[in-house]
């Protein structure tokens, strides 16, 4: 396996020592965009805040030092949820914190769980944008709204290892996916055009 190969892989699924040194470069390389996100979400005290794809729990631990928010995390690595709960253990101890090891495709919680939902640089791992849309349309409760937020794919083409199992989505193909479910959709160039945040919106009440 190639270095590329196995950064890309650590990307979709971050286990071990190259899992955890993965994400503490992408959280050093990406600060500008959570802020972006979180921006964008204007997160109020009385929200239920979804991460999807948290990773090690470091936008979480930025979310809760600006708001009283409920947050939530979920990933598929088990690995990395061992180190978002330690960077987050006065959080959970408090109750205002939890993470899941869950899938997106194939969540647990209950329709209108969230009133506002995140997720950032996951997207290019998922097979099936309409199911996993349906899917967090599901769990967001009516009026609520969903950040994605990813880099150009001009931007991705610049680094070596999203050659190996990234998907390629534009802006249109996602939009036009999340209106098929019926979310009100809208995006907002970030980084002088290198990122977009595209926000959905449950629109049902």
């Amino acid at each position: 396996m190639s270095i590329s190969s196995y950064i890309s892989r650590q990307f979709g699924n971050p286990t071990g020592l190259g899992g955890r040194l993965v994400t503490s470069v992408m959280n050093r390389q990406n600060r500008q965009l959570y802020e972006e996100t979180l921006g964008l979400l204007s997160p109020f005290d009385a929200d239920g805040i979804l991460d999807i794809g948290c990773g090690n729990g470091y936008v979480l631990n930025m979310l809760a030092s600006r708001c009283n928010s409920t947050l939530t995390g979920i990933d598929v690595s088990r690995s990395i949820l061992h180190a978002a709960s330690r960077r987050n253990r006065a959080h959970i101890e408090s109750g205002r914190m939890k993470f899941f090891c869950q899938d997106v495709s194939a969540m647990t919680f209950e329709d209108s769980s969230f009133s506002k939902a995140y997720t950032i640089n996951t997207v290019y791992f998922w097979k099936d944008l309409n199911s996993i849309l349906k899917e967090i349309e599901r769990v967001l409760k009516p009026g609520g709204l969903f950040i994605n937020t990813l880099y150009t794919n001009e931007t991705l083409s610049r680094f070596s290892h999203t050659k190996f199992g990234y998907n390629r989505y534009t802006v249109e193909q996602l939009m036009s996916a999340g209106e098929d479910e019926g979310l009100k959709t809208n995006a907002v160039a970030i980084l002088n055009g290198a990122a977009y945040c595209i926000s959905y919106v449950k629109t049902d009440l």
